[in-house]
């Protein structure tokens, strides 16, 4: 590995250098001569892990670029939003994304909370109270359609010392469309934010079967386009090639 510190520079393979960044540094490293088995299900998996995390954060849109300005300077922005998406909000086992656990924001702030929510086929309205923070902090939400696998962005939408906001929804949605609201706190002064809330759900599904459906609907959404989709055939390999006595992530400890 060597530091690339010419004028000239480059992400991905060029004749036999490989060139790549880390924490914003450039690299040069050699091509490996002898490549291993790409297509094991373990690497089929992990490409796939990697691409539905990659592709759900470019439907999020560059709204966690502020949310993540000031968290964990040594990355970049994307490299800690991926890191928690990765780790935090998607099921290893059944390589699905749940976008009710992603934070689009960190920070130390106080979260937003609010008093009251109206949601109409139009339009959401949300009132607050101005008891924690600055008057002039800025409210930025996130609107993200699960069922469409789409986002509305809306920055600096309103500040704290106004105790209200109504936003419009998109008219391309559908009134039974299930909706997250994300929303953070940013001060303009101190360039703090806030954790963004724990996703508030709209029109969300009424039983578990029907999140996991829609869920699902987001996984095959996300991960049509790419070279190694989840595929009921693949889950099977990777079941397959479990070992029986490992447990898994979640599986408390005896």
């Amino acid at each position: 590995m060597a530091h690339n510190a010419s004028l000239t520079h480059w992400h991905g393979a060029l004749g036999p250098v490989i060139g790549y960044t880390v924490r914003g540094h450039r690299y040069l490293r050699s091509m490996p001569a002898h490549v291993r088995n790409p297509r094991t299900p373990a690497q089929q998996a992990h490409r796939s892990h990697f691409s539905l995390v990659s592709t759900f954060i470019h439907t999020l849109g560059p709204i966690y670029k502020l949310g993540y300005r000031y968290h964990n300077p040594d990355l970049s922005p994307r490299a800690n939003i991926f890191h928690h998406i990765f780790y935090d909000a998607v099921n290893p086992q059944t390589l699905t994304l749940d976008p009710a656990r992603v934070l689009i924001s960190r920070g130390t702030l106080p979260t937003f909370q609010p008093t009251a929510i109206t949601h109409t086929s139009s339009a959401i309205t949300l009132r607050w109270s101005l008891t924690q923070g600055t008057p002039q902090d800025q409210l930025n939400l996130l609107l993200y359609n699960v069922t469409q696998a789409t986002s509305r962005p809306y920055y600096n939408a309103a500040t704290r010392a106004t105790a209200h906001l109504t936003i419009t929804l998109p008219t391309t949605w559908d009134p039974t469309d299930h909706i997250i609201l994300y929303a953070f706190w940013h001060n303009p002064n101190t360039h703090a934010n806030s954790d963004s809330t724990i996703p508030l759900q709209l029109n969300s599904p009424d039983n578990e079967q029907s999140y996991n459906q829609s869920l699902t609907h987001l996984s095959q959404t996300l991960t049509h386009s790419h070279r190694h989709p989840i595929t009921p055939k693949l889950l099977a390999k990777l079941h397959k090639h479990q070992l029986p006595n490992t447990p898994s992530k979640d599986s408390p400890p005896d």
